[in-house]
């Protein structure tokens, strides 16, 4: 019988915020079958699912009434990431810690905890004909049949130090862990003036960003093409907007949060067109 994942016990962890700077609490709990993945504020819950999006600048921010949450896509990325299905998310504070810029600690959390494994229907949508959106420059995130769950993605940049970077990524616990959870958040050295004008990035430094110079970086990269496995990374997070776990083949070039998050609410448009099954 197919299964549903949760938590075994609750976990807790704190730290700051990677663009408001603030202090944070979250706590991650079990939830029951059907639950999904759902945010617990002091101003009221948020169901992680793509129509609660509000912003798309340099992260993911959900939102719903008077509640709101910034940079949700690691910590979402690492459940979809390590198979849970359902899970509840107490946050106290604006925004999901950064931690190490990746989504490692979040795994490692996930870990501690403990996975149950139950058995009930465990809801997927699985594509069976391609979804697409597309945006400037030659940026398109395409979902195909596809089973197991994988990802290949396409970074281009004109910096460099970045260059153009290819891969592809089976989402399953094991490679999750040890191929894409470690890859951290980065921005080059030109875009920080610009992204602290706007008021984001106060939480920013050494240890949580990986800074791209003109020569170099600001600390030694985990892996050679460590931007596009952090670009997957937060696509990864930003699917798991469908709501259910997904069966699909993701084509990424040139990806980023707006047209992840487009492509997780054109497929919950096309939900009943698609074929739904445990």
């Amino acid at each position: 019988m197919p299964a549903s994942n949760t938590l075994k016990t609750e976990v807790a962890f704190g730290g700051i915020g990677l663009h408001t700077g603030a202090e944070c609490r979250v706590v991650i709990r079990p939830a029951s079958v059907g639950t999904g993945i759902k945010f617990l504020t002091p101003s009221g819950e948020i169901p992680a699912v793509s129509e609660n999006v509000v912003s798309t600048e340099r992260g993911t921010v959900l939102g719903l009434g008077e509640a709101r949450i910034s940079t949700v896509e690691h910590i979402l990325s690492a459940l979809v990431g390590m198979g849970i299905d359902d899970a509840e998310i107490e946050v106290t504070g604006p925004e999901i810690p950064v931690c190490d810029g990746s989504a490692l600690p979040f795994v490692e959390l996930i870990e501690t905890a403990g996975i149950e494994v139950r058995e009930a229907e465990r809801w997927h949508i699985e594509v069976t004909e391609p979804v697409w959106v597309s945006g400037d420059g030659g940026r398109y995130v395409v979902a195909s049949a596809g089973d197991p769950y994988r990802i290949t993605g396409i970074i281009s940049f004109q910096h460099p130090m970045i260059g153009e970077q290819s891969g592809s990524f089976q989402v399953d616990p094991e490679t999750y862990k040890m191929e894409i959870a470690p890859a951290r958040t980065f921005c080059t050295s030109d875009e920080v003036r610009g992204i602290m004008a706007k008021g984001l990035g106060k939480g920013g430094n050494d240890e949580n960003v990986v800074i791209v110079e003109e020569k170099g970086y600001s600390s030694p990269l985990r892996y050679g093409d460590e931007f596009l496995r952090h670009k997957i990374l937060d696509l990864i997070g930003d699917l798991a907007l469908v709501g259910r776990r997904l069966r699909a083949h993701v084509f990424a070039i040139k990806s980023g949060h707006t047209l992840n998050v487009a492509l997780a609410a054109r497929i919950r448009e096309l939900c009943e067109s698609l074929r739904e099954g445990g």
